[in-house]
């Protein structure tokens, strides 16, 4: 058995919180790109360049949190 019973469930937490996280980022750059480029007809530069800033904000939040999670487990 586990020592903690309780650190599967925030394992779990912190996972759907990255996944939702990284996700709308994309999601965001997306919606956004596609709003700039119909507005500025620059189809599709915007948009893949926003996606990827998306997804590089959300590898580094992932990098982030996963440094904290693996601190938080170290101190007991």
């Amino acid at each position: 058995m586990a020592k903690d019973p309780k650190s599967w469930q925030k394992a779990v937490t912190m996972g759907s919180s990255i996944s939702t996280s990284v996700a709308g980022l994309v999601g965001g750059g997306y919606l956004l790109g596609r709003y700039l480029d119909a507005r500025w007809g620059t189809r599709p530069w915007l948009t893949l360049s926003l996606m990827l800033v998306g997804l590089a904000l959300g590898a580094f939040y992932l990098v982030i949190t996963l440094k904290e999670f693996g601190a938080s487990d170290d101190k007991k």
